[in-house]
């Protein structure tokens, strides 16, 4: 039996999944729609869709599983615009970070028959760090051999999560399984707060005494962390990410705070050696990720992690174990 997935909005994520599931387009009609219709003419001429629908309700109508791939600032309005046209037993598959706030407008704008589940990816390391115009490149092999975040809710059926890990093992990824809260918590951390970090520098400097001078001075690590705002990719109102997920923002804030606090309070004190130990620590760690999200050799790095207690990856994000059930 063919079945048919729309794809709506075709950034490099939408699109990338087009091409990933080129594989088993015998048995997969897969059809793309953009809001921002200028876009698909583009895409058409890609293969990653056997057809570019260019209303939403005719893209969505005979869809067995519909995949969004949206800023946070649209997902909203697309769900509620798409649940009468959704044909019963449709699964809704949302990459959108703020997995319970999303499940949560599931649960209120789809139909009953429909089913609803969050599946985000993560991309392969040897693209973590392209220019800005190959990082909206819609690669076949974007998710190969990385981890697909699949959340659900005590609701979620299951025929939505078999579909959802069918996908991510298509696409050439490995699925790992956890819950919408556990999810939340993680992506605030890993994806959040760099973007948190990025508005506070430039609140802090952008515009302030003494801009005039400095923007004509700033050095590439200002360009480069600066640049990070840049990935909240909403248009109209990018405060939909983080207030979407406001209690873990929140603890981001906090994270972030305490931090600075803990840095400030050794150059006050003028503590070289306690500073030294830090930074020289973080650099190796932030080297040792580096090499590692790159290679992506984890079951070493697994091995490691056993004789070296305290690593830097459970600094950053605690136990990996704890948030991620294979």
């Amino acid at each position: 039996m063919t079945l048919q997935l729309t794809v709506v909005g075709l950034d490099q994520t939408g699109v990338s999944f087009g091409l990933a599931l080129a594989s088993v387009k015998d048995k997969l009609v897969r059809i793309g729609h953009e809001p921002a219709q200028k876009r698909n003419n583009s895409v058409e001429t890609l293969g990653a869709f056997d057809k570019v629908q260019f209303r939403l309700n005719e893209a969505v109508r005979d869809a067995d599983i519909v995949l969004l791939s949206l800023p946070a600032d649209q997902v909203e309005a697309t769900l509620k615009d798409m649940a009468d046209d959704l044909k019963a037993g449709a699964i809704v598959i949302d990459t959108n970070r703020a997995c319970l706030t999303t499940s949560q407008w599931a649960a209120q704008y789809l139909p009953a028959s429909a089913y609803f589940i969050s599946m985000i990816p993560s991309i392969d390391g040897h693209y973590l760090r392209e220019n800005a115009s190959d990082a909206k490149t819609p690669r076949a092999d974007l998710f190969a051999n990385c981890e697909m975040i699949i959340a659900t809710t005590h609701e979620t059926h299951a025929e939505a999560m078999k579909m959802a890990s069918e996908i991510t093992t298509i696409s050439g990824a490995h699925p790992c399984l956890t819950d919408v809260y556990e999810a939340d918590g993680l992506f605030a951390r890993i994806d959040l707060m760099p973007k948190l970090a990025s508005a506070a520098l430039l609140l802090a400097t952008l515009d302030q005494p003494g801009w005039s001078d400095a923007k004509r001075l700033a050095s590439r690590a200002y360009a480069q962390t600066t640049d990070t705002i840049q990935f909240f990719n909403e248009l109209a109102n990018p405060s939909t990410e983080i207030l979407s997920n406001k209690e873990n923002a929140l603890r981001a804030l906090d994270g972030l705070s305490a931090a600075l606090a803990t840095l400030r309070e050794q150059v006050e004190s003028d503590d070289n050696k306690r500073l030294d130990a830090v930074l020289l620590d973080l650099k190796e760690g932030q080297a040792e990720w580096s090499d590692l999200r790159y290679s992506g050799d984890w079951d070493k790095a697994d091995q490691d992690e056993t004789t070296k207690p305290g690593s830097m990856l459970k600094r950053m994000f605690g136990d990996p174990s704890k948030l991620i059930k294979k």
